[in-house]
Protein backbone atom coordinates (compact mmCIF):
# COMPACT_ATOMS: atom_id res chain seq x y z
CA UNK A 1 0.00 0.00 0.00
CA UNK A 2 1.28 3.22 -1.43
CA UNK A 3 2.50 5.37 1.50
CA UNK A 4 0.83 8.93 1.86
CA UNK A 5 3.48 11.17 0.18
CA UNK A 6 4.61 13.79 3.21
CA UNK A 7 3.97 17.69 2.99
CA UNK A 8 6.58 19.44 1.03
CA UNK A 9 8.48 21.74 3.68
CA UNK A 10 7.29 25.15 4.02
CA UNK A 11 9.87 27.93 3.21
CA UNK A 12 10.31 29.91 5.86
CA UNK A 13 8.92 33.73 4.83
CA UNK A 14 11.56 36.39 4.20
CA UNK A 15 12.18 38.96 6.73
CA UNK A 16 9.73 41.86 5.70
CA UNK A 17 12.51 44.55 4.50
CA UNK A 18 12.14 47.79 6.66
CA UNK A 19 10.22 50.82 5.69
CA UNK A 20 12.64 53.27 4.56
CA UNK A 21 10.85 55.70 2.55
CA UNK A 22 9.00 56.88 5.24
CA UNK A 23 12.60 58.51 6.91
CA UNK A 24 14.18 59.16 3.49
CA UNK A 25 11.51 61.16 3.14
CA UNK A 26 11.83 62.99 6.10
CA UNK A 27 16.03 63.39 5.60
CA UNK A 28 15.52 64.84 2.30
CA UNK A 29 12.95 67.91 3.68
CA UNK A 30 15.41 68.33 6.56
CA UNK A 31 18.38 68.68 4.18
CA UNK A 32 16.17 71.14 2.00
CA UNK A 33 14.83 72.80 4.51
CA UNK A 34 18.84 73.55 6.03
CA UNK A 35 20.03 74.39 2.30
CA UNK A 36 16.77 77.01 1.96
CA UNK A 37 17.79 78.47 5.60
CA UNK A 38 21.29 78.50 4.20
CA UNK A 39 20.33 80.81 1.29
CA UNK A 40 18.20 82.91 3.50
CA UNK A 41 20.54 83.92 5.54
CA UNK A 42 23.37 84.49 2.44
CA UNK A 43 20.74 86.97 1.40
CA UNK A 44 20.16 89.02 4.41
CA UNK A 45 24.03 89.01 5.32
CA UNK A 46 26.38 88.71 2.06
CA UNK A 47 23.82 89.23 -0.66
CA UNK A 48 22.40 92.92 0.82
CA UNK A 49 26.07 93.62 1.49
CA UNK A 50 26.82 92.96 -2.33
CA UNK A 51 23.98 95.03 -3.52
CA UNK A 52 25.09 98.29 -1.14
CA UNK A 53 28.33 97.54 -2.01
CA UNK A 54 27.49 97.43 -5.72
CA UNK A 55 25.26 100.78 -5.38
CA UNK A 56 28.66 102.48 -3.55
CA UNK A 57 30.87 101.57 -6.60
CA UNK A 58 28.67 103.04 -8.87
CA UNK A 59 30.43 106.25 -10.88
CA UNK A 60 28.69 109.32 -12.31
CA UNK A 61 28.46 108.78 -15.93
CA UNK A 62 31.03 110.37 -17.84
CA UNK A 63 30.55 114.03 -19.46
CA UNK A 64 29.28 114.34 -23.47
CA UNK A 65 32.36 116.03 -25.05
CA UNK A 66 32.26 119.27 -26.52
CA UNK A 67 34.06 119.95 -29.62
CA UNK A 68 35.31 123.19 -31.07
CA UNK A 69 36.70 123.37 -34.34
CA UNK A 70 39.04 126.32 -35.71
CA UNK A 71 39.27 128.04 -38.84
CA UNK A 72 42.11 126.13 -40.51
CA UNK A 73 45.82 127.79 -40.18
CA UNK A 74 48.25 128.36 -43.23
CA UNK A 75 51.83 129.05 -41.69
CA UNK A 76 55.26 128.86 -42.97
CA UNK A 77 57.57 127.25 -41.09
CA UNK A 78 61.45 127.33 -40.30
CA UNK A 79 62.97 127.21 -42.91
CA UNK A 80 65.57 124.12 -43.37
CA UNK A 81 66.94 123.37 -46.58
CA UNK A 82 63.87 125.29 -48.36
CA UNK A 83 60.84 127.21 -47.80
CA UNK A 84 57.81 124.90 -46.54
CA UNK A 85 54.51 125.82 -45.12
CA UNK A 86 52.38 123.83 -43.26
CA UNK A 87 48.37 123.59 -43.66
CA UNK A 88 46.79 123.24 -39.84
CA UNK A 89 42.91 122.39 -39.29
CA UNK A 90 42.30 121.72 -35.58
CA UNK A 91 39.58 120.90 -32.99
CA UNK A 92 39.76 121.93 -29.01
CA UNK A 93 37.90 118.99 -27.00
CA UNK A 94 36.14 120.64 -23.73
CA UNK A 95 33.89 119.35 -21.27
CA UNK A 96 32.04 122.12 -19.94
CA UNK A 97 29.87 124.77 -21.50
CA UNK A 98 31.28 127.32 -19.90
CA UNK A 99 34.64 126.84 -21.34
CA UNK A 100 33.11 126.77 -24.77
CA UNK A 101 31.88 130.00 -24.56
CA UNK A 102 35.43 131.49 -23.24
CA UNK A 103 36.90 130.12 -26.12
CA UNK A 104 34.42 131.43 -28.76
CA UNK A 105 35.09 134.77 -26.90
CA UNK A 106 39.06 134.70 -26.79
CA UNK A 107 38.96 132.84 -30.15
CA UNK A 108 41.35 135.96 -31.74
CA UNK A 109 43.73 135.44 -29.26
CA UNK A 110 43.88 131.73 -29.24
CA UNK A 111 44.80 132.23 -32.97
CA UNK A 112 47.03 134.60 -32.41
CA UNK A 113 49.51 132.37 -29.84
CA UNK A 114 48.62 129.38 -31.56
CA UNK A 115 49.96 131.27 -35.39
CA UNK A 116 53.06 132.11 -33.42
CA UNK A 117 53.47 129.27 -31.80
CA UNK A 118 53.54 127.38 -35.11
CA UNK A 119 55.64 129.92 -37.10
CA UNK A 120 58.85 128.33 -33.90
CA UNK A 121 58.32 124.80 -35.51
CA UNK A 122 60.17 123.21 -38.78
CA UNK A 123 58.95 120.75 -40.46
CA UNK A 124 61.07 117.97 -39.23
CA UNK A 125 60.12 118.25 -35.60
CA UNK A 126 56.46 118.32 -37.29
CA UNK A 127 56.79 114.85 -39.21
CA UNK A 128 57.71 113.16 -35.79
CA UNK A 129 54.92 111.54 -33.32
CA UNK A 130 56.93 113.36 -30.62
CA UNK A 131 56.63 116.34 -32.37
CA UNK A 132 52.89 116.09 -33.09
CA UNK A 133 52.49 115.45 -29.80
CA UNK A 134 54.37 118.38 -28.06
CA UNK A 135 52.49 120.49 -30.31
CA UNK A 136 49.37 119.09 -29.04
CA UNK A 137 50.85 120.28 -25.42
CA UNK A 138 51.77 123.65 -26.29
CA UNK A 139 48.47 124.17 -27.74
CA UNK A 140 46.69 123.12 -24.90
CA UNK A 141 48.75 125.32 -22.58
CA UNK A 142 48.39 128.59 -24.96
CA UNK A 143 44.20 128.12 -24.81
CA UNK A 144 44.02 127.53 -21.50
CA UNK A 145 46.10 130.62 -20.90
CA UNK A 146 44.19 132.53 -23.16
CA UNK A 147 40.52 131.67 -21.08
CA UNK A 148 41.86 132.25 -17.64
CA UNK A 149 42.56 129.03 -16.78
CA UNK A 150 46.74 128.80 -16.41
CA UNK A 151 48.53 125.86 -16.53
CA UNK A 152 52.30 127.12 -16.05
CA UNK A 153 54.55 125.77 -18.69
CA UNK A 154 57.58 123.51 -17.28
CA UNK A 155 60.09 126.18 -18.60
CA UNK A 156 58.28 129.03 -16.92
CA UNK A 157 57.95 127.71 -13.57
CA UNK A 158 61.68 126.59 -13.57
CA UNK A 159 62.56 130.85 -14.38
CA UNK A 160 60.78 131.36 -11.45
CA UNK A 161 62.31 129.55 -9.16
CA UNK A 162 65.67 130.49 -10.52
CA UNK A 163 64.89 133.92 -9.29
CA UNK A 164 63.49 132.53 -5.91
CA UNK A 165 66.78 130.81 -6.15
CA UNK A 166 69.01 133.84 -6.79
CA UNK A 167 67.27 135.90 -4.11
CA UNK A 168 68.18 133.19 -1.51
CA UNK A 169 71.66 133.46 -3.06
CA UNK A 170 71.83 136.90 -2.55
CA UNK A 171 71.28 136.61 1.05
CA UNK A 172 74.32 134.29 1.16
CA UNK A 173 77.78 135.41 1.34
CA UNK A 174 79.98 133.58 -1.26
CA UNK A 175 77.12 131.90 -2.40
CA UNK A 176 77.47 129.94 -5.92
CA UNK A 177 75.13 131.59 -9.20
CA UNK A 178 71.69 129.28 -9.17
CA UNK A 179 71.96 126.63 -12.27
CA UNK A 180 68.83 125.57 -14.21
CA UNK A 181 69.32 122.19 -12.76
CA UNK A 182 68.67 123.71 -9.08
CA UNK A 183 66.34 125.91 -10.06
CA UNK A 184 64.30 122.45 -11.70
CA UNK A 185 64.86 120.78 -7.89
CA UNK A 186 63.16 123.56 -6.64
CA UNK A 187 60.32 123.88 -9.29
CA UNK A 188 56.80 124.38 -7.90
CA UNK A 189 54.28 121.98 -8.65
CA UNK A 190 51.40 123.48 -10.32
CA UNK A 191 48.03 122.09 -10.41
CA UNK A 192 44.71 123.03 -11.91
CA UNK A 193 41.38 123.01 -9.94
CA UNK A 194 39.42 119.92 -10.09
CA UNK A 195 36.71 121.84 -11.23
CA UNK A 196 38.46 123.95 -13.94
CA UNK A 197 40.53 121.56 -16.45
CA UNK A 198 39.82 123.76 -19.67
CA UNK A 199 40.61 122.33 -22.98
CA UNK A 200 41.09 118.44 -22.60
CA UNK A 201 42.69 117.69 -26.02
CA UNK A 202 43.83 118.70 -29.47
CA UNK A 203 42.42 116.54 -32.05
CA UNK A 204 43.68 117.47 -36.03
CA UNK A 205 41.87 117.64 -38.66
CA UNK A 206 43.99 117.95 -41.37
CA UNK A 207 47.75 117.98 -40.81
CA UNK A 208 49.99 119.26 -44.47
CA UNK A 209 53.25 120.74 -44.96
CA UNK A 210 54.37 121.58 -48.49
Amino acid sequence: MAQNAKPAAQKPDAPAAPKKSGKKFVLIGAVLALVVAGAGGWYFTKGKHDESHAEEVKVAPPKTPIFVALEPFTVNLQRESTDQYLQLGLTLKVFELENETKIKTNLPEIRSKILQLLTTKTATELLTAEGKQKLIKDIIVLSNASIGIVEAPAKVAIIAAASQVAEAAAETPNAQAPTEEAAAAHKPEVKLPAEKKGVADVLFTSFIIQ
